[in-house]
């Protein structure tokens, strides 16, 4: 719609512009806060992780930087999209975020996404190639995930699979954006760690969302099979990965320890709440999501204590 001051070459109001600027500052915030915040942050420090694993420090921080920019753009284009496509499942679980809520208009929450998707590939090309490749990868797996035709979200295999390449892709952008190859340390950790998403967080999310899932036509563990059997499935798992964490690391890469303990100590910790989880049975959802919240602490330090020990390094 054309405005009508300016159509008649009369300028905006300050009064006007700072309303456009208030909405489109509130537009932001609450794009980024349907994004989730702490994932987007846990997606960084893989980025991060994957960067100072490199041999040897970046060929050139300004495009490293930029490589880091992109791949922001391309987690919150990626859980945005996921919001677009979850309305009807979030309200039913009773999401607070800001789409589910009403506050966040879905079209303007797409439109978003779309100018997220084109600034992650535009910074990621004035990174490297490596980086760009990377970042396409992402964006498809986040498509893959949320939309038509493959909609990993609505099976647990599917969804194992895609968190598996989301996070690895992850910490292989940040090895490319350093440019200089990569090593037996950052492997095991970065395949540990996707591994850690893909076969505990995937199964311990779905603990706290069933009865939505359910609402939204999802065959998801938990709802196809139950609780009882995907809590029994998620514990198995946790520990599954914790053991081959371990193991990998002291066949191959005894620096990936720093990372691989606390993914051991987290395992037990999402054993316990999951059994303790089990004992709440109908209560809201937020109390029954403490094996999430102890997968994603485990995931912040495991990779800070990772950080740390390749920044020593």
């Amino acid at each position: 719609m054309i405005d009508s001051g300016a159509y008649l070459g009369v300028s905006p109001s300050p009064r006007a512009l700072d309303l456009r600027g208030r909405t489109v500052a509130e537009t932001a915030r609450l794009c980024w806060s349907e994004a989730r915040p702490s994932v987007q942050l846990v997606f960084l420090l893989r980025f991060a992780v994957g960067t100072l694993s490199a041999p040897e420090p970046p060929h050139s921080p300004g495009r490293t930087l930029l490589g880091m920019a992109s791949w922001w753009c391309a987690v919150v284009c990626a859980y945005l999209l996921n919001g677009v496509t979850d309305v009807h499942e979030d309200r039913a679980n009773g999401s607070l975020r800001p789409i589910a809520r009403g506050d966040l208009p879905v079209r303007t929450a797409a439109g978003v996404t779309v100018l997220l998707a084109g600034a992650a590939l535009t910074l990621a090309a004035q990174a490297n190639d490596g980086v760009l490749g990377w970042v396409v990868c992402f964006l498809l797996l986040g498509w893959a995930y949320s939309a038509p035709p493959v909609q990993a979200k609505r099976s647990s295999g599917r969804c194992a699979v895609v968190a598996f390449g989301l996070g690895a892709t992850s910490y292989a952008a940040g090895i490319s954006a350093a440019g200089s190859g990569w090593t037996g340390a950052g492997v095991v950790f970065g395949c540990t760690m996707a591994a850690w998403m893909a076969l505990v967080g995937a199964l311990v999310k779905d603990l706290g969302d069933a009865g939505g899932d359910a609402v939204g036509g999802r065959r998801t563990i938990a709802v196809v099979h139950g609780l009882a059997v995907a809590r029994a499935l998620a514990v198995v798992c946790a520990v599954l990965v914790a053991v081959a964490g371990v193991a990998a690391a002291v066949r191959w890469a005894p620096l990936a320890l720093a990372g691989a303990v606390p993914v051991a100590v987290g395992a037990v910790w999402v054993v316990v709440r999951v059994a303790r989880d089990s004992r709440r049975g109908r209560a809201g959802r937020h109390q029954r999501r403490g094996a999430y919240r102890a997968f994603m602490v485990t995931q912040y330090a495991a990779n800070l204590a990772m950080l740390g020990t390749f920044a020593a390094a």
